[in-house]
């Protein structure tokens, strides 16, 4: 065997056990240093016997270059090679599943519908502006799915403040129908991208307790078993474990458990292998976990428990597009943003509609397209930069950001001096000109070309930089 050879965990997984078990170990390792609280102590005194207790057998080094952030920071700058063995073959795992994670951003969840499309990437780039690196992490999902109206969890943490349960989408001889005509029809109409949402937002998946028939007309029609995120892992274990088994065996793909408590945390532990939840992320969500990950979005603004700071802007959505509640039967076209006082839940909501039968759903969804998406811009369109966006001319063109976030910069060319890109940058300052105005005045200012003029007005409105023709003023 190579013992450099880096093999996949998640997508076509390796059958060498002894791979698969190294790797689990130095997962389960990174959890307990990060959730267990004393075990980082516990390890720094006596490392050989703490992993030792912990039914831990991979060597101490990895764990170090793996948990502490002195070392993680340099080998951070080393190939891959120089890691040890185990912290090599973790550190390809995790490499792996932010692959699957770029890729599923860039790629599997482009919608096939134009004008979606267009609208989909002008949000995603708005975002980079916005949220800077953490945009990163999100994958702006086109359509995600509720099977129910609230949450039975209430979490003091949640990020999208998700109302008490109120009701449960039953799989029924109505429900059923509209369920599968709803998801064929999404997959004609943005193609298999909707097979990327998920059957929960606000919403607990496990609350409802037909979710694994509809997880299987989901895969029916997508071939792809929905991502689970779940916060109730062990009010049924055996449900959760069966449910993994048979979505795994599927196909490989990352599920997630919210962790609310240490002692759910313990019964975890207990409850599966080490090699069972290779594929399941586990998300330290109590105060007492030395790293817990309290987004500081929705509830978790308010709590002076969690000691959230309202300004960090935060966000956990990650759908950039429609949310189908099955339960009110309702649509909700949303997009990330920081979390603010007028966002506190770090989503932009653009509209909500009701539908009553399939027919319906497919009229509402089609008429929420044709009334907030556009595949580009009319050149008769008043356009006005999006708010709290710095623009600096330079030597080479122009770069902007937010709050020092994130830099893009339009670079001039040969044909496209960066002295265009500041003149049409100063026509657009005060707002509402139009790409005819702007183009008009600057060939008769400037002998500027119109088609040159256009192009840079294009690029600005691909980079998200326009505001939407839905959140553009009002004219009188």
């Amino acid at each position: 065997m190579n013992d450099l050879e880096i093999k996949n965990v998640v997508e076509n997984p390796t059958d060498d056990a002894e791979y698969i078990r190294e790797v689990a170990e130095a997962k389960r390792a990174l959890e307990l240093w990060t959730m267990e609280p004393g075990f980082q102590e516990e390890f720094l005194a006596a490392p050989e016997a703490t992993l030792k207790k912990h039914g831990l057998s991979i060597d101490v080094f990895s764990v170090k270059v793996l948990c502490i952030n002195e070392l993680a920071i340099e080998y951070q700058k080393r190939p891959l090679e120089e890691f040890p063995r185990v912290a090599r073959r973790y550190r390809g795992f995790i490499r792996e599943k932010l692959t699957e994670r770029n890729r599923m951003a860039r790629e599997a969840c482009v919608p096939s519908h134009p004008a979606f499309r267009a609208w989909r990437w002008r949000q995603l780039n708005r975002c980079w502006a916005e949220l800077g690196g953490k945009n990163a992490s999100l994958i702006h999902g086109p359509i995600t799915f509720e099977l129910d109206l609230g949450c039975s969890v209430g979490c003091p943490f949640c990020g999208v403040m998700a109302g008490k349960l109120q009701k449960v989408c039953p799989y029924d001889e109505e429900n059923a129908p509209l369920w599968q005509g709803i998801l064929s029809f999404l997959k004609e109409t943005v193609g298999d991208a909707a097979g990327q949402g998920t059957c929960y937002y606000a919403t607990e998946p496990l609350d409802n307790p037909y979710y694994e028939k509809f997880a299987e007309d989901f895969f029916q029609v997508f071939g792809i078993e929905p991502q689970l995120t779940t916060a109730v892992s062990m009010r049924r274990p055996e449900r959760t474990r069966a449910y993994l088994l048979e979505a795994l065996e599927k196909n490989r793909r990352v599920h997630r458990f919210s962790v609310l408590s240490l002692d759910i945390l313990h019964k975890i532990f207990k409850t599966f292998t080490m090699e069972e939840l290779i594929c399941v992320e586990l998300l330290p969500q109590f105060t007492e976990a030395p790293h817990n990950r309290f987004a500081k979005a929705g509830r978790a603004r308010e709590s002076d428990s969690l000691k959230v700071e309202a300004a960090d802007g935060n966000t956990i959505a990650c759908v950039t597009g429609f949310v189908v509640n099955m339960a009110e039967r309702s649509l909700r076209l949303i997009t990330p943003c920081g979390s603010s006082a007028e966002h506190p839940t770090g989503e932009i909501h653009i509209a909500k509609e009701f539908f009553s039968d399939l027919d319906d759903f497919k009229r509402v969804f089609m008429s929420m397209i044709d009334r907030y998406m556009q595949t580009e811009f009319s050149k008769e369109m008043p356009l006005y930069l999006r708010p709290g966006i710095s623009f600096d001319k330079t030597a080479a063109g122009i770069e902007f950001s937010r709050e020092e976030k994130f830099r893009l910069k339009f670079l001039g060319a040969d044909d496209l001096p960066p002295s265009l890109y500041h003149s049409v940058l100063d026509k657009l300052q005060a707002g509402g000109k139009t790409a005819y105005d702007v183009a008009g005045e600057l060939m008769e200012e400037k002998d500027a070309f119109p088609a040159n003029v256009f192009f840079i007005l294009k690029k600005f409105e691909q980079a998200g930089l326009f505001l939407e023709p839905y959140e553009a003023p009002k004219l009188a």
